[in-house]
């Protein structure tokens, strides 16, 4: 059945692809075209000179430099608001200046490029916009107080690129208590010095930016590249992304502790070769040390405590990853990743993150990671995956996909752009799957704390049969679930078109409890009846297809146990209660009466059965040794003699 489940979801991913986001070929990364295409259009509209505070014909020559490895994303998630927004512009006038004091309140954009140069000083400012400072453009600020409101992570940002300058000082920051985007490219230059942050930045450096923080309580995580240039004086709350390219040698330890004075890293620094970054770091505290190795790369780590590995696979790679687990500590280890050399000497690692680039595909099994994200047209698939969140997010973006079976997310699972995200037999207890921009969000059969959400002009996708888990035969059984289509608030080509539900006794010939229905059913409401007169007790599978009106289908499959009626005994009303849970050798099956006889049988999430065993227990407890079960969501049924059943979920931790 699993094989069936993967052909039919990937045959979606690849007719959703068809029908409603028209891939191109895979261009490369953030071309210049994009920027020139979307920054004419900005100044060419005829609306500008009338609804912006800053308008006038289009210059030249402010778009010449290399390709910005930063605004395509930019762009492409935001065009539409830029175009129709209340957005500044600064720049578009030879010599144009901008000065801001006091209390500012603005929503959409604010470009600065050309010479413009915007002041802030002494000002508070509410921003409900991105700030883009790009060509020769300059932003101050001295003495300010920013605020930045966000509806999700990384909905905000700072774009500084080209030759773009910004220097602030003696100024705050908030962005409503969530991480926030810093992006340098090309030559630009930021300066920060005696800054304060309520939020947690995530900073890209690229070609050849360069940055330079004095003083700073929330520094953030700095990703360094290419011939960036990074200089962190005084700074606390500090991860450092080593990125080392396909050429790079490594052979290095990183400094202990988490205090650094005059730690400094580039090509000469013996042990590393392969880099064209240099960072350097003096009186920062709470340093954390992280590296993103490409594959291709031959890296060698040794006597370090790393915060973080975040595996880079591009240029169309293709590999496969299995047993790799956060919180592991290894004496003499090399990865398994046959697309490089990743060898761990006496070096501990909290967090495991894989990033999938270009075309290149990914299967993860068994494994247990803090972040894991798609870009460009990439693919994972992830079965058994435990996403804990110690390093991010689980996310799909540009036109990728993430194909994620049986999988337990302790974090955001969020699809972005035209990207698709399927999320099938899994769990996500504590966040509601996202889909922002023109993206998909698919949720099959799985168990979700919220429900999931589309923004922009995405859509979210939920299919879930809730109950039952067991029931009575010769009775009318009600179904409960979810079978809705919904659209963001700017609306998209797909919707729902109708479902159907069946049973079945082995999942084929399968026999009609409703057909066609037209109606979207939300919130675990009643999906349909089944009669169940004329059954034998045992067990039994229902099935949930649901369609779109492009002609997509899905399935969502429910194992369920029927049983005869009998008298209320000690276990009718019960609890089952498993410890511990989550797991990862043996568990204890708790409050059930003495000696009696029991069938105890694990499932995994997507039916099939992975443990049996008929227990007589002399106490109040049973023990187990599922030492054996591979890592993922499961659950345990209990049956008596008489059929009574008991079932509750139990996680599989390794």
């Amino acid at each position: 059945m699993v094989n069936r489940i993967i052909y039919i979801l990937v045959f979606l991913l690849i007719s959703i692809n068809q029908n409603i986001l028209s891939q191109s070929n895979a261009t490369r990364l953030f071309p210049q075209e994009k920027i020139n295409e979307a920054l004419n259009k900005f100044i060419a509209s005829a609306q500008w000179s009338n609804q912006n505070k800053h308008a006038s014909q289009s210059p030249t020559g402010f778009v010449s430099s290399p390709a910005s490895v930063l605004f395509k994303k930019v762009f492409d998630n935001n065009e539409q608001d830029l175009m129709v927004a209340d957005t500044i512009i600064v720049g578009a006038q030879i010599n144009d200046t901008l000065v801001i004091t006091g209390n500012f309140t603005h929503t959409g954009p604010i470009l600065v490029f050309n010479n413009g140069v915007l002041i802030f000083n002494q000002a508070t400012v509410v921003d409900t916009g991105e700030i883009y400072v790009f060509g020769n453009g300059k932003l101050f600020a001295d003495s300010t107080l920013f605020t930045f409101p966000q509806q999700y992570i990384y909905e905000r940002s700072l774009i500084v690129a080209q030759n773009g300058f910004v220097q602030i000082k003696n100024s705050s920051f908030n962005y409503s208590g969530m991480s926030h985007n810093l992006y340098l490219a090309d030559s630009a230059v930021v300066e920060f010095t005696n800054i304060h942050q309520n939020d947690f930045t995530t900073c890209g450096l690229y070609g050849n930016a360069n940055i330079n923080i004095n003083g700073c309580n929330i520094t953030g995580e700095y990703i360094l590249t290419d011939k960036c240039q990074a200089t962190f004086k005084n700074a606390d709350t500090l991860i450092l992304w080593h990125h080392f390219p396909d050429t790079a040698v490594v052979n290095y330890s990183f400094p202990p502790g988490d205090t650094v004075y005059n730690y400094v890293c580039n090509n000469s620094t013996p042990g590393i070769s392969g880099i064209g970054y240099q960072v350097s770091a003096d009186s920062c505290h709470n340093v954390m040390w992280a590296l993103m190795p490409v594959n291709g790369s031959d890296v060698t780590i040794s006597n370090s405590n790393l915060r973080l590995i975040g595996c880079w696979f591009e240029r169309g790679d293709v590999a496969s990853v299995s047993g790799i687990f956060n919180n592991s500590n290894y004496s003499n280890y090399t990865a398994p990743l046959a697309d490089r050399n990743l060898h761990l000497i006496n070096t501990n690692v909290q967090t495991w993150s894989f990033y999938v680039f270009d075309s290149s595909q990914v299967d993860i099994d068994s494994c247990q990671l803090g972040e894991v994200g798609t870009q460009q047209s990439a693919f994972v698939h992830a079965n058994n995956l435990l996403l804990d969140g110690s390093g991010g997010y689980f996310w799909a973006t540009d036109s990728s996909g993430i194909l994620a079976l049986g999988t337990t997310i302790y974090t955001m699972a969020r699809s972005e752009k035209k990207g698709i995200f399927i999320l099938a037999y899994g769990w996500q207890p504590f966040m509601a799957p996202t889909a922002l921009s023109n993206s998909l969000m698919v949720c099959v059969q799985s168990t979700l704390g919220q429900d999931p959400v589309p923004y922009d002009g995405a859509v979210a996708w939920m299919q879930n049969i809730s109950s039952p888990d067991t029931a009575i035969i010769n009775t009318i059984v009600p179904i409960n679930g979810s079978a809705w289509i919904d659209q963001g608030p700017s609306g998209a080509v797909m919707d729902f078109d109708n479902y159907s539900l069946y049973w079945s006794v082995m999942t084929s010939n399968w026999a009609p409890i409703v057909s066609n229905v037209i109606a979207e059913v939300h919130n675990n409401g009643l999906l349909g009846s089944w009669n169940t007169n004329g059954l034998v007790s045992g067990n039994y599978f229902l099935r949930l297809v649901m369609k779109n009106n492009l002609g997509d289908s899905l399935e969502a499959i429910k194992p369920v146990y029927l049983k005869q009626l009998v008298s209320v005994n000690e276990l009718t009303g019960q609890s089952l209660v498993i410890y511990p849970n989550p797991a990862q050798n043996k568990i204890s099956i708790s409050d059930l009466p003495e000696s009696r006889e029991y069938t105890v049988e694990v499932f995994s999430a997507t039916g099939i059965k992975a443990y049996t065993s008929t227990i007589t227990n002399s106490g109040n407890n049973i023990n187990l040794d599922v030492s054996n079960l591979r890592q993922g969501l499961y659950y345990v049924l209990i049956k008596t003699d008489n059929g009574i059943l008991k079932k509750s979920k139990l996680v599989i931790m390794k």
